[in-house]
């Protein structure tokens, strides 16, 4: 029996679900049934050293159907998707 969780099931404990991860970085989701939406996660690898970490709603796009809209993450939600980042050794 394991005493410690690892980073992916502290972010799973938080109710969201790795969809993929490969060496340019990994998308994890979950769904707000409350508020009707689903979130979105990526972290992702950038040739220029500035790394992304992006959270949005991937069915809503702005006005101008430029993008996805935000969602925000809580602050123990950001710490824990910063130390996936610094576990896949995407440091800027």
């Amino acid at each position: 029996m394991r005493i410690l969780k690892n980073t992916d099931e502290k972010i799973e404990a938080l109710g969201f679900a790795k969809i993929e991860e490969n060496k340019y970085g990994v998308e994890y989701e979950r769904e707000n049934k409350d508020y009707g939406y689903m979130q979105r996660v990526c972290i992702f690898k950038k040739a220029s050293g500035n790394h992304i970490l992006q959270s949005y709603d991937p069915a809503r796009s702005d006005k101008d159907d430029i993008g996805c809209i935000c969602v925000g993450l809580t602050y123990t939600e950001l710490k824990l998707f910063a130390k996936k980042m610094r576990e896949m050794g995407l440091k800027s």
